[in-house]
């Protein structure tokens, strides 16, 4: 024990190897979810989606074997097809990047390559799977059918039960395949584009495209690791190198080689790398996993093994440069390497082989050239066994013995025979090679396999829409990805940045519609024809949208979209829009009063809300939700007090806002809980006004208009373009709230709060037309 402890002090720290660390970012987390708030939605070019389709199918027919001669793609032909694949992905994620650096967010590329992968593998999956099915269904016509060739239905039969045998290997080479493709482009273009705006990128990505354990159903099959990790590892909880296990075992000498030359308290790697101390703070916490993390990034990285432990590659650098007469500061450091290396391999040797592994690592690499003329029906866990396990071969001889009908053929155990002679005279020297090849091929698994647990995690957070349904949802809600190429992406119509609301509603509508049913009239065709088809008709001049109408009131929406500052006149539309709804409602009104009809009396309400609103769809119905419309709803509404207090008064002025609750109250809620006097007038809201302010110059005319309670009025004037290229003149009123006796409506005093009016009286127009003064300040 004391031996083992003094070979430990001695030695050399993993700070003297120069090990680089697997670190990268890969996360999704700063992007806006779907319309389910669950995954995010991406919309993949159909032109792309559609070629990966048909390559995917050519590909997996070719590897079953099954692609017919006469449609067999000449080879100038397939080479094109490939090339024009490879452009379509260029393009796509081509755009990913820009869409990436127009919105300042990497994570916006993540997403690209994480549905494109997603959508590839889910292609080649359901080609495989629809080339079985017309299988078994030529099987079962050619069962039915009477064949000159007798032997054509079991050659079929024979045929697709190859094909069901090989599905891991098939969908490896056509996943591989496939994958290379896209491994061209991101090496020849897309890494120099990513690397000139967002700076070096990290090999993750890369090292996807080339991951076997993705096309992979069983990632800890034997066959695979061998053909593709050239590593062999235990699957029974009793195997010292059954994956998990073996991890925590290197995990565990690195971590022993680490702290001795470390300065960090001296703790076994239960207390360095477990996070489940009760007693542990948050920076405790923290501090074991930023190390599990840097353990972990040491392990991933290819090529650290080599570093740590293959002293015979230093020694073939320190040959040449001796021979290139280097400068004897530069061999003494790789004479110290090699040196520090031997003691680094001689410790993990004897660790390995005090864990019974290095037996079993031996036999992993001296049955490969044999193992597969025992399996099947033996396992390449059965043939290690069998070389370093003397108990186990009588077992093992008689399955051999028994299968020998079944396979129709001999199985001679003399190769085995001679491997174990090979085994027992087999070197130290080699052996320690077979560690160095062992950790190397482990390490690149690890990396591989907890990339593809990574990118499987994230590929489980996408959808990839392909209903319309879900596709307009998304997209109209702004939650929508989507990667085209060009001329897909000519007819993508701008995401929608803000929005406004005005809501229109008829003051005593219920009275109204008493009196003409009591008359004998028709209250539905007079709001038809004297309120809601008037105001329709103006509605593209603004470009404004119907939300929905109800009985006595019309809500409508403008919009404002990215990249198209041409349009980014929203609250000033609304504005004008609900100036003129006014306007035509007044005529119509003297055309009532003619014929004794009723007149209509509107209060109207603004909001403007600096994000786009979310939608729902009842059939091809869109309804938008936003908390603009329940503000808008509260803007244009009209106490009864209110139209007790100004009834019979006449002025410039439509709107009046009053505090009745205290601060405390007002504050207590964001609802809107102030009193109002609104007819005939039109409030915009507070961040509507700042949002005026920035689209058109806003001068403050000079004088003013004080209210009932003698409180000053300030007013703005400014213009700005319909949409027909029309310029339209706008005055607003800004005014301060007064705090009033909720049961004498007295004057209590005045808030900092305020409150904004779209004037309407005609002479306000006429008097700011004539070029009133104004004052310097310009909103």
């Amino acid at each position: 024990m004391l031996g083992f402890l003094r070979n430990r002090r001695q030695l050399p720290p993993l700070s003297l190897f120069s090990l680089k660390q697997y670190k990268y970012s890969y996360s999704l987390d700063r992007l806006v979810l779907g319309v389910d708030n669950i995954r995010y939605d991406v919309y993949l070019s159909p032109t792309f989606v559609n070629a990966t389709r048909k390559i995917a199918a050519r590909l997996v027919a070719r590897h079953c074997g099954v692609e017919k001669r006469e449609r067999m793609p000449k080879q100038d032909s397939w080479v094109k097809e490939v090339d024009g694949y490879k452009q379509l992905y260029r393009e796509i994620m081509r755009d990913a990047v820009n869409k990436a650096k127009g919105l300042s967010e990497i994570q916006v590329e993540y997403l690209a390559q994480t549905a494109v992968l997603r959508m590839l593998l889910e292609e080649i999956r359901t080609q495989y799977d629809h080339l079985v099915g017309r299988l078994k269904n030529a099987v079962r016509k050619s069962d039915l059918a009477v064949h000159d060739d007798i032997a054509e239905a079991p050659k079929l039969k024979g045929k697709l039960q190859g094909i069901l045998q090989e599905r891991d290997t098939i969908l490896q080479q056509v996943g591989k395949e496939m994958f290379g493709f896209l491994a061209e482009v991101e090496a020849k273009v897309i890494k120099q584009m990513h690397e000139a705006i967002f700076g070096p990128r990290h090999s993750l990505y890369m090292d996807l495209l080339a991951n076997p354990v993705l096309h992979a159903e069983y990632p800890d099959s034997e066959f695979l690791l061998i053909t593709e990790y050239d590593v062999v590892l235990g699957r029974r909880i009793e195997d010292p190198d059954k994956y998990e296990t073996l991890l925590f075992f290197v995990r565990q000498l690195l971590n022993n080689i680490d702290r001795l030359g470390s300065s960090s308290e001296n703790h076994s790697v239960e207390k360095r790398l477990a996070l489940t101390d009760l007693e542990e703070n948050d920076d405790v916490y923290e501090g074991k996993k930023a190390y599990s993390d840097k353990i972990e990034s040491w392990l991933c990285y290819i090529g650290n093994v080599d570093r740590l432990l293959n002293w015979q590659q230093t020694r073939g650098k320190y040959q040449v440069l001796k021979k290139n007469k280097a400068s004897s500061k530069e061999l003494d450091i790789l004479r110290g390497k090699i040196k520090a290396q031997k003691k680094l391999l001689n410790y993990f040797y004897r660790q390995f082989c005090r864990n019974g592994l290095i037996h079993r690592i031996a036999a992993s690499y001296e049955m490969q050239p044999e193992y597969q003329e025992y399996c099947p029906p033996l396992i390449p866990q059965q043939i290690i066994q069998y070389l370093t396990a003397p108990k186990t071969r009588k077992v093992i001889r008689n399955r051999l013995r028994r299968m020998k009908k079944v396979y129709n053929r001999q199985f001679s155990l003399r190769p085995l025979s001679r491997k174990i002679k090979s085994m027992e005279q087999m070197t130290t020297a080699k052996r320690k090679a077979y560690l160095i090849r062992f950790l190397n091929a482990f390490a690149r698994y690890h990396r591989d396999k907890s990339n593809a647990n990574l990118i499987r995690e994230a590929m489980e957070r996408v959808n990839l829409a392909a209903e319309e349904k879900v596709v307009t949802l998304s997209r109209e809600n702004n939650t929508l990805y989507e990667f085209l190429l060009p001329h897909e992406r000519a007819a993508e119509k701008a995401p929608i940045i803000n929005h406004v609301v005005i809501k229109a509603d008829v003051r005593g509508s219920t009275d109204i519609t008493h009196q003409m049913n009591e008359r004998g009239l028709n209250p539905a065709s007079y709001f038809s024809l004297n309120f809601f088809d008037p105001i329709s008709e103006i509605l593209a001049e603004y470009n404004a949208n119907k939300i929905f109408i109800e009985g006595d009131a019309i809500i409508l929406s403008l919009f404002e979209r990215k990249d198209t500052p041409s349009g980014w006149y929203g609250v000033a539309r609304a504005c004008g829009l609900a100036l003129n709804m006014l306007i035509i409602i007044q005529r119509y009104n003297k055309k009532s009063q003619k014929y004794q009809l009723p007149i209509l009396e509107l209060g109207i309400g603004i909001s403007f809300i600096d994000n786009a609103p979310t939608f729902l769809f009842d059939g091809n119905n869109r309804i938008m939700i936003s908390s603009a419309i329940n503000q808008a709803d509260r803007l244009s509404s009209c106490s009864k007090t209110g139209r007790k207090l100004f009834s019979g008064k006449r002025g410039p002025f439509n709107l009046y806002v009053f505090q009745t609750l205290s601060d405390e109250e007002i504050a207590g809620t964001v609802d809107d809980l102030f009193m109002r006097y609104n007819v005939n007038g039109i409030e915009l809201s507070p961040a509507g006004f700042e949002k005026l302010s920035n689209e058109i110059d806003l001068k403050m005319l000079e004088g003013g208009f004080n209210d009932p309670y003698n409180q000053k009025s300030n007013l703005y004037v400014g213009r700005f373009p319909t949409l027909s290229g029309r310029y339209q003149r706008l005055i607003i009123r800004e005014a301060q709230i007064p705090v009033v006796d909720p049961s004498s409506l007295k004057l209590a005093g005045v808030t900092s709060r305020k409150y904004y009016e779209v004037c309407t009286h005609p002479k306000l127009y006429a008097w700011a037309k004539q070029g009133p003064g104004t004052s310097n300040t310009s909103h």
